[in-house]
């Protein structure tokens, strides 16, 4: 019996993890480690028949693609020798970035027409400047800031009235986070080229210019594209010069990353920090398919159902104009991210659950580093897909958030009861109070809630498919209690903070006036007091109590250790005392 039993475990564990062995391949070892000497990284597949098993490992290295129960992975030096103490079977393949096809690089990028080429990284820098100096009026360039090995990031960023904010949703696009994916980068300076050459004469490209700002940033990860040097592609890798992939380096929904934030990544969540992008995409090659959300939790997004549409819209656009078979694999051109293989950090888990965003990974080409004559054709399948995934920002739920009193906008945030869950609710910005609420159509109600007002409900909010509606709301504040008397107003001064809203410091400012800045005697100056209070008319900070001569005062308010929301300041003399508000948004 007990022969039968470790017979029947030893089938368990052959059927479960074929290619488990008690030696190592060794030959395979040796040539995966002259890859990670001059490489930095290592491409592999193995064979593991349990999905469960896959997600597991997915954790330990970057999985690449899986095809049935066939794994490409991607591993730097420490993540592959934490592969090898699973003692599984793996086959290193040649890197996707070393070619021997012809590239034909450019360094002179002059009278464009083909666009079947890669640029050095010289000439895509001066390219994407130059887009701003031909169209100053559309276009300007974002330097994000530098690499590990100091190449740009940069983003080029169009609207009609681009040096001035205005009420409208921000989009963007970005590519080859993945070094070695380049498909992406090409398409996007050429969308960058198409949309400032097109407009205002095409009705489709003015709408979006018109209507929404968008950001492009053809290239995340230049070090990994340039590994071979910055006058060629080839021999482009995945990771970035730290060796590290930057689509697994972004803190996770499902447990923080261990991993140290990487330089690329730090410098995108800062520009996802300061600009609220409402729908976004990242580009990848390797495969051919829109991913969705989630990456990391097997349960579904509570948006899934319009992510499906959205995905769905996508590649049937691109079969209308593709050979057959393009696009075609998994579910004829889209997948639920988890449901293709489970991955930690990545940028699109990321901007939907900590930035309150939409976006999904799009792949565009099974080759990673293409042939460029194969480019152009890429570029027709695609590019009415990239136009109409754009336009989406501006469908579902619309309006401007606003106070009853002052008409003042007002940064809110907006649920839908019953719905809304992992971080899916949207906020209205705080210079216009705009809000953007994407949705598959059907009947809502919606909360409107901001700190130091009343919460409004509105119910019955019709929301059709391809279309906006517009829902305005004005929110009621709370009365604290905290009042200033405004007597000899146009002696003393007390001045809007700066910033505002502000994370986590500000400036306030304020003026004593010469007749008051003195005592009877023309001494000790004036008894003032300034008081920091919460919504509740509690204070929380004094910042000045003391006799103050004639002048001008800017006191800072570090608010590091309060939570956020509305506070107000109040300024006290001996004959006067004003409050004005302010907001701290963490």
């Amino acid at each position: 019996m007990k022969k039968t039993i470790l017979l029947i475990l030893a089938l368990i564990l052959a059927l479960s993890f074929p290619q488990v062995f008690s030696q190592d391949n060794q030959t395979e070892k040796t040539e995966a480690y002259k890859y990670l000497s001059s490489k930095g990284e290592v491409y592999f597949s193995f064979e593991v028949l349990d999905k469960s098993r896959i997600n597991e490992i997915s954790s330990i290295i970057s999985i690449d693609n899986v095809k049935s129960n066939m794994v490409f992975a991607y591993a730097n030096r420490e993540e592959f020798e934490n592969f090898l103490k699973l003692h599984i079977l793996f086959k290193v393949l040649p890197h996707p970035g070393d070619v021997d096809f012809e590239l034909n690089m450019k360094s002179d990028v002059d009278n464009i027409q083909e666009w079947d080429f890669y640029p050095t990284y010289d000439a895509y820098v001066t390219m994407m400047n130059q887009f701003a100096l031909t169209y100053p009026n559309l276009c300007r360039i974002v330097n994000a800031g530098t690499t590990v090995q100091g190449r740009q990031i940069i983003f080029a960023v169009i609207s009609d009235n681009v040096n001035t904010p205005e009420p409208e949703p921000k989009f963007m696009y970005t590519s080859t986070m993945h070094g070695d994916e380049t498909t992406g980068y090409i398409l996007m300076l050429r969308l960058i080229d198409y949309l400032l050459s097109r407009y205002p004469a095409d009705p489709k490209v003015s709408g979006l210019v018109n209507n929404i700002e968008i950001w492009i940033n053809p290239n995340a990860n230049p070090d990994g594209t340039y590994r071979g040097g910055n006058g060629t592609v080839n021999g482009a890798v995945r990771n970035n010069a730290n060796n590290y992939d930057l689509n697994r380096n972004f803190p996770g929904v499902d447990y923080l990353n261990s991993q140290p934030i990487q330089p690329e990544t730090q410098l995108f969540m800062n520009i996802a920090s300061g600009n609220y992008f409402r729908f976004s995409c990242n580009f990848h090659g390797g495969a051919e398919v829109v991913n969705y959300p989630w990456d990391s939790w097997s349960r579904l997004c509570t948006d899934d159902a319009w992510w499906i549409r959205v995905s769905r819209k996508y590649a049937d656009t691109v079969h209308a104009y593709a050979p057959v078979g393009y696009m075609g694999g998994f579910n004829n051109g889209i997948t639920n991210g988890y449901a293709w293989y489970y991955v930690h950090g990545s940028r699109q888990d990321y901007m939907i659950y900590y930035k309150h965003g939409r976006e999904a990974t799009i792949e565009l080409s099974n080759t990673k580093l293409l042939p460029p004559a194969q480019l152009p054709a890429l570029w027709n399948y695609n590019y009415r897909s990239l136009l109409n995934y754009i336009e989406q920002t501006l469908f579902g739920i619309t309006g401007t958030v606003t106070d009853s009193a002052t008409g003042q906008p007002l940064k809110a945030k907006i649920t839908i009861a019953g719905f809304d869950i992992d971080s899916s609710e949207v906020y209205s910005d705080s210079l216009f109070g705009k809000y953007y609420r994407m949705i598959i159509q059907g009947t809502y109600a919606l909360t409107f809630s901001a700190p130091g007002y009343y919460s409004k409900i509105i119910p019955n909010v019709n929301a059709i498919n391809d279309n906006a509606v517009t829902v305005n709301v004005q929110l009621r504040q709370i009365t604290t209690g905290i009042a200033g008397n405004g007597i000899n107003p146009l002696e003393f001064s007390l001045y809007q903070n700066y910033p505002n809203p502000f994370n986590p410091s500000t400036k306030i400012r304020f003026d004593i006036p010469l007749s008051r800045g003195v005592d009877a005697e023309g001494g000790r100056g004036v008894f003032t007091k300034l008081i920091i209070y919460d919504v509740q008319g509690r204070e929380v900070a004094a910042l000045v109590n003391e006799q103050l001569q004639q002048g001008t005062y800017e006191v800072d308010w570090d608010a590091a250790n309060y939570s956020s929301g509305v506070y107000y300041y109040k300024l006290f003399t001996n004959h006067y005392s004003i409050i004005k508000k302010m907001i701290l948004c963490k």
